[in-house]
């Protein structure tokens, strides 16, 4: 056909947008997704706080124990002090016996009989060894005679010019074994500051860093600890065998963290300690993530099957929406178009109608062909409503087709049928020209 006609249908109202509600839909998905997440999340913090507490309460016993074993030999610990001998030596013995890292030797009252702060009278062979010495730094025989006598604490030696000889003789002859040096430096610095000691009952903080200082029970001593000699001082208390090598009690000394991140419980050492605590620490996390992991895995399965269905069901759910907004668009291009094809022959109809009745004589023959022009009209509108029908026969599955063979020049006749009278205007020509021997 020369004459081409191509007709858009309008969409009626707006356009369904699928965005807004696969947005609406993705924000609630994520949402669920992140509440679930969060609940796994401190799901499986709380199993390991349940886990840590189990391993807690398993061991927290041994806490108990270690309170009673230290409560039981501590006093017999300090009972040492008091054994009846020389102030010199028991000095002497403690610091040798590594029972603490110094200790004052008291008279029971109070009064301090050794280390003096001060020395009433000197040893002279002492000073006159030294002065040899510092005249023949070479000469061994007397450096170790000297070396001897202020080791030895059964000799006559006040303290201050024992102390004076040990530090002469490091100056003089390096190297030379002094083993209480340290002890009777420590000593004498607490002196210093305290000429009257203190006698505190239970292990209290001295003004010197990290020593701490308390009294034997029948009072004859006061013996000073580093936080290092003590902890060794319990070191066989807290030591016990029958535990996993991975668990370990340690004493935490006052003002440190005794919460770590293995730490399963912690408990006061005893009332002679004030400040001091026993912490029960793992040192092998294998052991509790063993025992924590695998109920976490539980969680973890879960969790991943709970968001994997989520999101499936979310898919489903979008999948489906997306077919029913382009099943709303398809019925609103259905409805234009039906509002547009229903239109047409209507409107043709109204053309007729409106020109009989504007004419002033009716002319039997014009009449009859404009009757004849509104019957096809009406026919094709008949036909029209038949098609949508049977669309809507077709969409419940309630229609057949029985298919035939049609020319096509009897579709384009039909055609011009239709519209060749609407073609009869001023200035308009209108031809149709069909191809031989088409195919039906």
């Amino acid at each position: 056909m020369t004459g081409r006609f191509r007709i858009l249908p309008r969409r009626m109202g707006r356009d369904v947008s699928a965005w807004p509600m696969l947005a609406l839909l993705v924000l609630v998905v994520l949402t669920a997704i992140g509440c679930v997440l969060w609940f796994m999340r401190e799901a499986m913090r709380n199993e390991r706080l349940a886990v840590r507490e189990k391993l807690a309460v398993a061991y927290r016993g041994q806490l108990t124990l270690k309170q009673k074993l230290v409560q039981e030999q501590w006093p017999r610990a300090l009972a040492r002090f008091d054994r009846e001998a020389a102030a010199p030596a028991r000095f002497a013995e403690a610091v040798l016996g590594q029972w603490s890292d110094s200790v004052i030797c008291l008279d029971g009252e109070g009064h301090v009989l050794y280390p003096q702060t001060t020395a009433p009278h000197r040893n002279a062979e002492a000073n006159a060894e030294l002065l040899a010495l510092e005249s023949d730094p070479q000469n061994a025989p007397l450096a170790a005679r000297l070396r001897a006598r202020v080791n030895d604490y059964a000799s006559p030696l006040p303290s201050a010019q024992r102390r004076f000889l040990m530090g002469e003789l490091q100056r003089l002859a390096p190297g030379e074994a002094l083993p209480t040096r340290a002890a009777e430096e420590l000593a004498a610095s607490y002196l210093e500051a305290h000429p009257v000691p203190p006698l505190p009952p239970a292990l209290t903080a001295t003004d010197l860093p990290e020593v701490w200082a308390v009294t034997s029970p029948g009072k004859r001593a006061l013996a000073l600890y580093s936080t290092t000699r003590f902890r060794d001082e319990l070191a066989t208390v807290m030591h016990d065998p029958e535990l996993p090598a991975a668990v370990r009690i340690s004493v935490v000394a006052p003002g440190e963290d005794a919460l770590t991140d293995g730490t399963l419980a912690t408990a006061s050492l005893a009332p002679q300690f004030p400040g001091w605590r026993l912490a029960l620490t793992l040192d092998d996390r294998a052991l509790f993530d063993t025992a924590a992991d695998q109920r976490v895995a539980r969680y973890l399965w879960i969790g991943s099957v709970v968001i994997a269905a989520m999101t499936a069901l979310a898919i489903i759910i979008a999948r489906g929406f997306g077919r029913q907004v382009k099943l709303t668009r398809l019925k609103n291009d259905l409805v234009a178009t039906v509002s547009h094809e229903l239109k047409t022959p209507l409107t043709a109809m109204r053309a007729l109608v409106d020109t009989l009745l504007d004419a002033e004589n009716f002319d039997e023959k014009t009449t009859r062909e404009y009757l004849q022009l509104l019957a096809t009209e009406n026919a094709r509108l008949s036909r029209l409503i038949e098609n949508f029908l049977t669309f809507s026969r077709l969409d419940r599955g309630k229609f057949t087709f029985e298919f035939a063979s049609v020319d096509p020049r009897r579709i384009v006749e039909c055609a011009v049928a239709a519209f060749g009278e609407r073609a009869h205007q001023p200035d308009v020509v209108f031809d149709s020209k069909v191809a031989e021997n088409l195919p039906a």
